[in-house]
């Protein structure tokens, strides 16, 4: 859709909606407090586990918050649009998901996004998930680029499905599928990511858009706002 096209009395709404936006640092102490309560788990292995609870020690704390308070999170502040694109990081379905995170990128008073871009590595497992709600709670749309459930971003999957009452109004949801079924079971073959991915398919409805090509994920990409 071309960027003046997007829908003006949204716009408004988001727009009311970002002036009552919390500080920066109130904002990641939500997100710790959220996890210390239990609202998100420990994070192992890439997957989202219910049963623990996750703690941060005072210096994952201040990391938190230098690796979320830099340029690049004010870049997303001032941006009328903002896009958390979610998905594979590797390979040639990670090219894909920057693929799209540029085309979202490039239109005018808009910033799209990864989880990666602020620094955390493998060392900072237990902040993955309090950063993931901080950017998700800031993006105007949160835009999944899902082509298997082979990869450590499952556990978005498993977050997200868990908030869904948060995010159905700002989730988009681009599924790639296959030509041949036995390859279509094989890159999906997962239970729990499965049951995760048909609750949040039932729940944003016509934000689910399937593609299986490149031109048709270009394509996808132009129907989100």
């Amino acid at each position: 859709m071309p960027d003046g096209d997007a829908d003006d009395s949204r716009d408004t709404v988001r727009g009311d909606i970002d002036g009552e936006r919390r500080d920066d640092d109130d904002a990641v102490s939500e997100a710790i407090h959220h996890s210390e309560t239990g609202l998100i788990g420990d994070i192992e292995d890439g997957e989202l586990y219910d049963e623990a609870t996750l703690s941060l020690t005072p210096e994952q704390h201040q990391r938190l918050k230098d690796g979320l308070h830099g340029a690049r999170f004010d870049d997303i502040r001032r941006a009328s649009r903002r896009y958390l694109v979610v998905g594979s990081g590797s390979s040639e379905s990670g090219e894909r998901r920057r693929r799209v995170c540029s085309r979202l990128d490039d239109r005018r008073d808009a910033v799209a996004f990864r989880l990666e871009e602020f620094g955390f590595d493998a060392d900072d497992l237990d902040l993955w998930a309090p950063a993931f709600e901080v950017l998700s709670a800031q993006a105007t749309w949160v835009v999944g680029v899902i082509e298997d459930f082979d990869g450590g971003y499952v556990w978005e999957l498993g977050y997200l499905y868990r908030r869904q009452t948060s995010v159905r109004d700002v989730l988009w949801l681009l599924k790639r599928v296959y030509d041949d079924l036995e390859e279509q079971r094989a890159q999906y073959e997962n239970g729990m990511a499965a049951s995760h991915l048909a609750a949040l398919e039932a729940a944003v409805g016509e934000r689910v858009v399937e593609w299986s090509t490149l031109d048709e994920l270009d394509s996808a990409v132009d129907r989100i706002p």
